[in-house]
């Protein structure tokens, strides 16, 4: 595994880490750890939402045009008096 040091990082980031970290009975590594886990998760989540909205767009940008035929076939549907 690798060793990671951080410079400089704020006394009330720190302590706030280190107040988290012991109400959930963790050590500041442990904590720390599952912090950036949780924010890589949620980075890889949102990434695959933007890869999925881009394919969901070229799928209907490839879908043919039918134009307003909901409206037309509802209007037909009241014209056979359904």
């Amino acid at each position: 595994m690798a060793n990671l040091s951080l410079k400089d990082l704020p006394d009330a980031l720190h302590r706030r880490l280190k107040s988290a970290a012991k109400q959930q009975g963790r050590s500041l590594n442990s904590y720390i750890i599952q912090v950036l886990r949780s924010s890589e998760q949620g980075r890889l989540c949102r990434e695959r939402m933007r890869r999925s909205r881009k394919e969901l767009g070229t799928l209907v940008a490839s879908l043919p045009y039918t134009g307003n035929l909901s409206a037309k076939l509802l209007s037909e549907d009241r014209d056979k008096g359904h």
